[in-house]
């Protein structure tokens, strides 16, 4: 049913066992393979990743050493995709983890979508850093990936899916994809250490401006609360071989204004005419750095 890609690079051994555990924790257990991608360089590993999982976890948790020729941390997941065949994929970065019910959502909402739909995702709880002069660094906690009034327009109008995801991408540890609309596109384009997964999604839905409406997929919000998310500049996909950012480095301005260019050269932002006349204000924006707009909601 599921083929799970988990890429880590220097991944505390304490953040992967959270992450694997919430695999064995959930209340639907399917058919599933894993399949964790380690970017980590030889020199640089704490610990063997390789003993820690063959030693606790079943034989369908598989860990493989990423390919130097398998770039940033799309090469990584791709190189994941690449060693299974099951139907539908999920992804779970090392740092995050997913709440029980995860499963069990995935499997109702594909009993349940029309054919078209191609990308699902869900709402996750969120931890990111917030820098105040006076008090230094804290952590706030929120709900990211649920936008309503987004949404419900979404339902009427499913193939303007690519401008919804341009401005309100989903996290890949609440994000699931067919597996034969993600091999036909190519994957995660690995010249980009950022921004990579909004990137892959915008080309499997199709943009209106250049794709029949025929052969455009459609995407689905899964109206649940389903994982835990990690954000900050440590969180092990940002740093290291599976960014492209050295440990060292911290120029990240230049970096994300660079991986930004690129894809804005892809995905250009769009014009009015391009948005459905009757489409909310923000339907797309804010890729652009306006504020998403959320809702908390009861998780059921």
């Amino acid at each position: 049913m599921f083929d799970i890609i988990i890429p880590i690079f220097r991944i505390p051994q304490d953040f992967l066992k959270r992450a694997l555990d919430s695999i064995l924790s959930q209340e639907a257990q399917p058919s599933y393979e894993v399949f964790i991608v380690d970017g980590t360089p030889a020199d640089k590993a704490e610990y063997d990743v390789v003993s820690f999982v063959s030693s606790n976890y079943p034989s369908n948790f598989q860990v493989i050493k990423q390919d130097p020729s398998r770039l940033l941390v799309g090469g990584a997941r791709n190189q994941g995709v690449s060693l299974g065949s099951n139907p539908y994929l999920l992804f779970l970065d090392g740092d995050d983890y997913w709440y029980s019910n995860w499963f069990s959502e995935c499997l109702l909402a594909i009993e349940n979508s029309q054919e078209k739909v191609a990308i699902w995702s869900a709402a996750l709880d969120c931890e990111y850093p917030v820098h105040s002069p006076k008090t230094g660094t804290h952590y706030m906690r929120g709900v990211y990936g649920h936008y309503p009034k987004y949404e419900s327009f979404l339902v009427s109008h499913p193939d303007f899916a690519y401008f919804y995801l341009l401005g309100h991408p989903p996290a890949p540890s609440a994000t699931m994809i067919e597996r034969k609309a993600f091999e036909s596109v190519g994957g995660y384009n690995e010249t980009l250490g950022i921004i990579e997964d909004t990137e892959l999604l915008l080309r499997i839905v199709g943009d209106p401006r250049k794709v029949p409406i025929l052969e455009r997929r459609h995407y689905e919000f899964i109206p649940a609360i389903t994982a835990y998310h990690w954000i900050g500049s440590e969180n092990t996909t940002s740093r290291g071989s599976q960014s492209g950012v050295s440990e060292l480095t911290e120029d990240m301005d230049s970096f994300f204004k660079s991986n930004s260019e690129t894809f804005l050269s892809i995905h250009p932002f769009p014009k009015s005419k391009d948005i459905p006349a009757d489409a909310p204000e923000g339907f797309y924006e804010t890729t652009k750095g306006v504020m998403r707009e959320q809702t908390i909601f009861s998780n059921v």
